[in-house]
């Protein structure tokens, strides 16, 4: 009993870890367990198939793709051990590698693993007490069901289990067999982000349960700050300051270049022009692919303009375009 309270503050230490970032998939499972224990014939106990009923623990933590080191306790009883009227009692604790089929996005995975380890069986006869540990090997697998995320079922594992309890008395070692269920937990790891639709890749709807919300379709525009600028209050079309000509609709202050355009000399912090990523000493040279030499032309331009509006620009040598959104007048 000692010993299983250390395995248990263990488990609960690793659970704890495994809920935070950046550590290794931790799986934790607990269940119903049966045990048909091959007792051997010596000088003391008659050779029987006992059929021992418990529970089993387990605990695997990934190590790399698909491989991980678990660990594994169970405990089982039989009333009644052969007639005698006491009770039969084995526990055991290994521990080894698991290797899984399928990742974290399956809804189903498989696993086959090999552990070593401990079992100690405390059986009853006519001569009295039986109580002898060996050394134990158990070979299976078994298949998890995940119902969401971190919660599934478990169905194993179905194990064939080695021993040598009796070996003093030159008994035959035994061949016993093991099967177990229950609710298996995760913690920690990464699961897979987002994936395409089932219908482009011809998957079942099922294998919707694990993803997240998906991503934008790569064939989808892409949006730009300026087109989702909230649309702008009515003002003013613009007017003339010491600084030079204002359009709020615009967000900018614009000063003349020698009949080659709208020179931008200030932004309005928030504005459209802001949001459409236009730099002091900009000039707008066009709108919607009509030539604007002065401010007033470009004033005029934009004055029965809402909606989407390109406007043309050079920012040194390079001329390019973009696309603002105006607000409806």
């Amino acid at each position: 009993m000692e010993r299983l309270v250390h395995y248990a503050l263990a488990a609960l230490f690793l659970l704890g870890i495994a809920s935070a970032q950046n550590v290794p998939a931790v799986d934790v499972f607990g269940g119903y367990s049966y045990f048909n224990f091959d007792l051997p014939a010596s000088s003391q106990t008659s050779a029987q198939r006992l059929n021992l009923q418990g529970w089993n623990v387990s605990l695997n933590v990934g190590l790399v793709h698909h491989l991980s080191i678990e660990g594994d306790i169970s405990g089982h009883t039989l009333s009644s051990c052969g007639g005698t009227g006491f009770n039969c009692s084995n526990f055991s604790y290994m521990g080894g590698p698991r290797f899984t089929i399928g990742n974290r996005s399956s809804r189903i995975t498989y696993f086959v693993h090999g552990l070593v380890g401990r079992d100690r069986a405390d059986l009853y006869d006519v001569f009295g007490t039986v109580s002898d540990q060996s050394i134990a090997f158990a070979g299976g697998g078994g298949i998890d069901y995940w119902l969401y995320r971190h919660v599934g079922i478990q169905a194993g594992p179905f194990d064939y289990v080695y021993t040598r309890h009796l070996n003093s008395d030159n008994v035959p070692t035994q061949g016993s067999v093991s099967a177990a269920g229950g609710i298996v937990f995760r913690f920690g790891g990464s699961f897979p982000a987002s994936e395409p639709s089932p219908k482009s890749k011809g998957e079942s709807s099922s294998r919707r349960w694990h993803r997240n919300k998906p991503a934008p379709a790569e064939s989808q525009p892409p949006i730009t700050v300026a087109s989702r600028q909230p649309a702008q209050p009515v003002q003013p079309l613009g007017s003339v300051t010491a600084r030079g000509m204002q359009i709020p609709s615009l967000g900018v202050v614009l000063g003349p270049q020698e009949f080659d355009g709208a020179k931008i000399l200030e932004i309005v912090p928030g504005g459209v022009a802001e949001m459409a990523s236009l730099h002091v000493g900009d000039l707008i040279r066009s709108v919607d692919g009509r030539a604007v030499k002065t401010p007033m032309e470009l004033l005029a331009e934009l004055s029965d303009k809402s909606g989407k509006v390109r406007i043309g620009i050079l920012r040194g040598d390079v001329a390019t375009e973009t696309v603002i959104v105006l607000g409806s007048r």
